[in-house]
C-alpha cells in the first residue's frame, strides 16, 4: 500500500505544472517578450508578510512591489506583455531574495497588482 502511495506521488509531481518545479527550472519557461519599449525584468508576486521593508502594514491587495534595484517609495509603470494590462505601484518593501534573485527575479509584486495585470506565475514585465 505504502508503494501504491508513493507511487502515485510521484505520478503526479512529474505531471506538474512548470511554476511547481521552482526557481531552477523558471528560464526554462519564461523568457523575455522584447515588446517592452523600457526595461524587461522576471517579476514574480507574493502575499504573505505582515510589515514592509519601510514600516507599512503589508497589504497582499495593494499596489505594491519590493525591489532592490529601484529606490524606496519609486512608483513604476508595470505592464504584462502578454495582456497589455498595466497598474502602477509603489515600492515599499525590500526583495526579492536567496535563490529567486540569483536566477534574475527583481521585482517581487503584491499579488493583487499581479493580478490587476493577468500574472499568475513568474513572468517578464515591462517597467517604465
Amino acid at each position: 500500500m505504502k508503494s501504491l502511495v508513493f507511487g502515485a506521488i510521484a505520478a503526479l509531481l512529474a505531471i506538474a505544472p512548470a511554476h511547481a518545479q521552482g526557481w531552477s527550472s523558471v528560464h526554462r519557461y519564461e523568457r523575455p517578450s522584447g515588446k517592452c519599449p523600457g526595461r524587461e525584468v522576471l517579476a514574480s508576486y507574493y502575499d504573505t508578510g505582515y510589515r514592509t521593508a519601510n514600516g507599512e502594514r503589508f497589504s497582499a491587495n495593494g499596489n505594491t512591489a519590493a525591489a532592490r534595484d529601484w529606490p524606496m517609495g519609486a512608483v513604476l509603470l508595470v505592464t504584462n506583455p502578454k495582456t497589455g494590462l498595466s497598474v502602477r505601484v509603489r515600492i515599499n518593501d525590500l526583495g526579492p531574495w536567496g535563490i529567486a534573485y540569483r536566477v534574475g527575479d527583481r521585482l517581487d509584486l503584491a499579488r493583487g497588482a499581479a493580478h490587476r495585470i493577468g500574472m499568475y506565475g513568474s513572468q517578464y514585465v515591462c517597467v517604465s
